[in-house]
């Protein structure tokens, strides 16, 4: 019966981690136009976005994946920030820009962590108290 339930919440949390995934607006976006293998070397190196978003664009200030923006919204924000804390990248290559969206749009959300999702984090406590 344990194992059972452990199969349905593990079910449960994956469609949960797949709906995560999966915003309706971002099924709305159309694909990038840019080559998502060069965008992650100018994001790790030449752009360096890095610093600020962290490796995977999921840790840093401001989250960027997913990524909600359209492509052009994209290019417009980056050539002109509307806030301080962002570097303007007005001189970069559009090629360049639109390689790096293509990169962020490719890059796949983190799961939630365990203790986000009560009901599984209350199945796992129960778990480990009964063994």
């Amino acid at each position: 019966m344990r194992g059972a339930i452990a199969a349905l919440a593990m079910a449960g949390l994956l469609d949960l981690t797949a709906l995560a995934q999966a915003p309706a607006a971002t099924a709305a976006l159309a694909a990038p136009t840019g080559n998502a293998p060069r965008g992650k070397t100018l994001f790790e190196t030449t752009l360096r976005c890095y610093a600020c978003h962290g490796f995977d664009a999921q840790t840093g200030s401001p989250r960027l994946v997913p990524m909600m923006r359209p492509e052009a919204a994209f290019l417009a924000y980056v050539r002109k920030p509307a806030t301080q804390g962002m570097p303007s990248f007005a001189d970069a290559q559009e090629r360049d820009l639109l390689d790096v969206y293509a990169y962020i749009r490719s890059i796949p959300q983190a799961a939630p962590p365990v203790d986000s999702l009560p009901i599984l984090k209350g199945i796992l406590d129960r778990r480990s108290r009964a063994n």
